[in-house]
């Protein structure tokens, strides 16, 4: 049963609703909002439970939702949790990628980085969405940077944070543009320390030396297994410059030789590249082709049936995470300091440096490793050595500078990136190992 009473004529009612229970019966308040260029109503339940408070609470809900009725958005559709929110955004996203405008790997990420903003939200009642931007703005940095990593128990980075921050602005964004709220993020990025820079050449040779000790030491086919594959990584993505997740999608069919001499297919991202490879490089992958058929005889080892180039022991599937543990001992013992500073990426940065370094043009490189000039201007231009920056970056075309060109790097223009073997610590051959 309801009672109804005009607070405001045409625009705010206030019900009395009584119902009946079990164990007897009660009663609650609600304020009926019109919203006249919706042509609807929007009901909001009061917290009062007697008619003179539930008056005002009326009238003060009215107030906070007036801009909005003005304005002609929807008061009902804004009230509902976040987690209702996100799960909508989420199967927009998942659209995006089907269209193969992202990647699925990009929608994984932004569905695990909005789980913070979840908690966050419940944690302070699940206020509306304008309510939670605001909230966001002032108290989120603070709240996030006190908790820790669930696996490590280790302080969240900034650069972590950062990825979360990114997500939940381009969340509210989406918010704003489907009029679910009017106030986007306000919250910058926290400052992080340069994440470019490239593994010191003078610790290389000794690295590679001491992975070599390692897997020359070990018994266990399937730990040498693992620390051969992770050795060729390591010398493959400071010879070409390759990305971390390319190497992850490397398969033996993708390294193509012949008279001409060898190609490599890299693919990552969403987009693929041809690049010629000097014979120095395909011998790190057929190199690390003749231990796996070796140390794999037992289980039949071959390319076909296990196509992928970095896989682990009696996997045919691509690797999905490299074992970073080694590569900090490894560091560890080559004299490096801090090793888990040092991730992965150091080794592309390391090529993209070294070819700046000697002369080679910016877009040369960009093209090879699969980025755009302007990326490698922005990121690499302050670890170029001043004499030689107009030489790598002036006159570049326009164009060049918003996207990667799409090519197929072919022996004609191969020449040009190649780094003396003087500066970039190649040794030749030596006990039947590759050419690091």
């Amino acid at each position: 049963m309801a009672v109804v009473r005009n607070l405001i004529p045409k625009r705010l009612t206030l019900i009395r609703y009584t119902y009946k229970t079990k164990s007897g019966g009660g009663f609650s308040y609600r304020a009926r909002i019109w919203q006249p260029t919706l042509k609807k109503s929007a009901e909001i339940t009061l917290k009062s439970k007697d008619e003179q408070n539930a008056s005002a609470e009326a009238f003060e809900v009215y107030a906070k939702h007036a801009n909005d009725v003005e304005k002609g958005r929807d008061i009902g559709s804004r009230r509902k949790k976040l987690s209702v929110y996100v799960d909508v955004f989420l199967e927009h996203e998942e659209g995006r990628a089907q269209l193969k405008q992202i990647t699925q790997k990009r929608v994984d990420v932004v569905r695990h980085n909005l789980k913070s903003l979840v908690r966050f939200s419940e944690l302070h009642k699940n206020p509306s969405l304008d309510q939670l931007s605001s909230l966001y703005d002032a108290k989120f940095i603070l709240w996030r940077t006190k908790q820790k990593a669930k696996i490590t128990g280790k302080q969240l980075s900034n650069r972590y944070l950062n990825s979360e921050l990114s997500a939940h602005r381009q969340f509210f964004n989406w918010a704003v543009k489907q009029d679910y709220c009017v106030r986007p993020l306000q919250t910058s990025d926290l400052k992080t320390e340069r994440a470019n820079l490239p593994f010191p050449k003078k610790h290389y040779l000794k690295l590679l030396s001491v992975a070599r000790k390692e897997i020359e030491n070990t018994k266990n086919h399937r730990i040498r297994w693992n620390l051969m594959t992770y050795r060729t990584l390591l010398m493959l993505m400071n010879s070409i410059g390759c990305r971390v997740v390319e190497t992850k999608n490397m398969k033996w069919s993708d390294l193509v030789s012949s008279k001409k001499g060898h190609e490599l297919k890299i693919s990552g991202k969403g987009k693929e590249r041809v690049i010629k490879i000097p014979g120095r490089v395909a011998g790190h992958l057929l190199g690390l082709k003749r231990f796996k058929k070796t140390f794999g005889k037992g289980y039949e080892w071959n390319e076909t049936d296990y196509p992928f180039i970095f896989s682990g022991w009696k996997s045919d599937k691509p690797t999905k995470q490299y074992d970073a543990g080694i590569r900090r001992r490894w560091m560890k013992e080559a004299g490096v300091e801090k090793p888990e500073d040092w991730e992965l990426v150091c080794f592309r940065h390391k090529f993209i440096t070294d070819a700046l370094n000697n002369g080679v043009h910016s877009l040369a490189v960009a093209n090879y490793t699969g980025t755009s000039q302007q990326m490698i201007e922005k990121t690499y231009s302050g670890l170029v050595a001043g004499d030689i920056y107009n030489l790598v970056f002036k006159n570049a075309p326009k164009e060049s500078l918003s996207h990667s060109e799409p090519c197929s790097w072919r022996s004609k223009t191969a020449h040009i990136w190649r780094i003396p073997r003087s500066q970039r610590g190649g040794t030749g051959q030596d006990e039947g190992w590759p050419a690091c």
